[in-house]
């Protein structure tokens, strides 16, 4: 302490601060463990016997799994260049979501509170496992399919209202991977009609259910198009994927 009093640090709050910095160090890389082991555990539920499904197919040809790994690494390095306004718009719709999802559990709500990394693995992981989302869900009629499509068009009118694409939409890094992701996108569509009809139906329930607690905010006539079309519902997604 006498040092501290010499030296003059304990004036300037100067250990205060480096207690801190090093508190949200520590509290930072424990966010980001929560948002692995939740991942990770999302993962086991997708896919129980560890033989990936045709959801998970990355490419279509040698190499673009690599590629999408990649892309991956890139997107996270361009998402860290954000405005203030953006990250702190995100972190909160993020946490909106994941508490509804957390459907009540006080303990799960206050993990979710206090670690947005842990938020964001939590709504994505959770979309992912339960095929709620307009990649996996197959309409099943035309009219279904118009909807979806229209749906989908005011996800994206809202999250580009200017028509320039956010850093969370650029789909490769070199010339010809953002085709390479339009094709692998049909390719997923495709393969998703293969499923078995009681995948199906799963997703089919799952979806309506996701669209009516998250979205639906109690409107009668929402809730009831969720339940009449599920790939509305699927096509259905936060502000904070920006696209």
């Amino acid at each position: 302490m006498a040092l501290y009093s010499q030296t003059g640090l304990s004036k300037t709050g100067f250990r205060s601060r480096a207690i801190v910095k090093t508190a949200g160090a520590a509290l930072e890389k424990a966010d980001e463990y929560f948002a692995a082991t939740v991942t990770r555990r999302y993962k086991k539920f997708a896919v129980p016997t560890g033989v990936y499904t045709p959801q998970c197919t990355e490419g279509n040809v040698k190499g673009q799994a690599e590629e999408k790994r990649n892309a991956a690494l890139s997107k996270q390095f361009r998402m860290n260049q954000r405005s203030a306004f953006s990250k702190a718009h995100d972190r909160f719709e993020n946490r909106k979501q994941a508490l509804i999802a957390a459907h009540g559990c006080s303990a799960e709500e206050k993990l979710l509170v206090s670690n947005p990394k842990l938020a964001a693995a939590y709504v994505l992981g959770q979309t992912e496992a339960m095929r709620t989302c307009s990649r996996y869900y197959v309409p099943e009629s035309i009219a279904e399919e118009y909807m979806a499509a229209a749906v989908d068009k005011q996800m994206k009118m809202r999250g580009v209202p200017g028509g320039v694409y956010s850093l969370s939409c650029a789909e490769g890094t070199a010339k010809g991977q953002a085709e390479a992701a339009r094709v692998a996108a049909l390719g997923t569509a495709f393969r998703t009609a293969q499923v078995s009809e009681s995948t199906k139906a799963a997703a089919r329930y799952d979806s309506a259910a996701y669209g009516r607690n998250h979205f639906g905010h109690g409107c009668e006539h929402e809730e009831m198009e969720f339940n009449t079309y599920p790939a509305c519902a699927a096509a259905m997604r936060s502000s904070a994927y920006g696209y």
